[in-house]
């Protein structure tokens, strides 16, 4: 082989080798954003009302999973990026969905942020929704007032329809009362 033809190989197998590269890299963001598109595809996601524990009528996915919001996205400003997004994947629909499909007990308003060329994001009363991926199943609520990316995280409120409605609280989200009493005794009365 003369020295032109084999610096011609050597450049070949880069090449070669770069594209091994391009593709694995392609493969993994491609199982990294599988979890976000999830069901969106080409039809119109679901957003449902569902009881999660402690959270009544709280926002839901077609597939019972629990949405969230991060307080200081409010006005669809996106705060969660790339190193967020493998936490709390967003609800993404392909750039040519214009509706959302809402089942009984959704008042807010649906809308959409763009994330890409080809995907956005959907909002709930201007907020981007999420799901968590700590939530392991249906009607889980791991996710609610983790502090993290700029904000609070919380479930939303499936029949609220204003952003200052939008969130739960800890505060409201039980409904319950606490009381707290100092007569000791282990709550036998003698």
């Amino acid at each position: 082989m003369t020295k032109s033809e084999t610096k011609n190989l050597q450049r070949s197998g880069w090449r070669v080798r770069g594209s091994r590269y391009g593709v694995a890299a392609f493969a993994a963001s491609a199982v990294l954003l599988a979890p976000m598109v999830g069901a969106s595809g080409a039809t119109s996601p679901t957003l449902k009302s569902a009881n999660v524990a402690g959270f009544p009528g709280a926002l839901v996915n077609h597939s019972s999973r629990t949405m969230y919001v991060l307080s200081s996205e409010r006005g669809a400003k996106i705060k969660c990026t790339a190193a967020c997004t493998p936490t709390w994947p967003p609800l993404l629909v392909k750039s040519s969905v214009t509706t959302v499909s809402l089942g009984a007990g959704v008042k807010g308003t649906i809308g959409f942020v763009k994330r890409s060329k080809t995907m956005k994001q959907v909002t709930f009363n201007s907020f981007p929704v999420y799901t968590y991926q700590g939530d392991s199943g249906k009607l889980q609520s791991n996710g609610e007032g983790i502090t993290a990316d700029g904000g609070t995280w919380t479930l939303v409120k499936a029949k609220s329809n204003s952003a200052g409605a939008t969130a739960y609280s800890k505060s409201t989200s039980s409904g319950a009362t606490t009381t707290t009493t100092t007569s000791g005794g282990g709550g036998y009365s003698y």
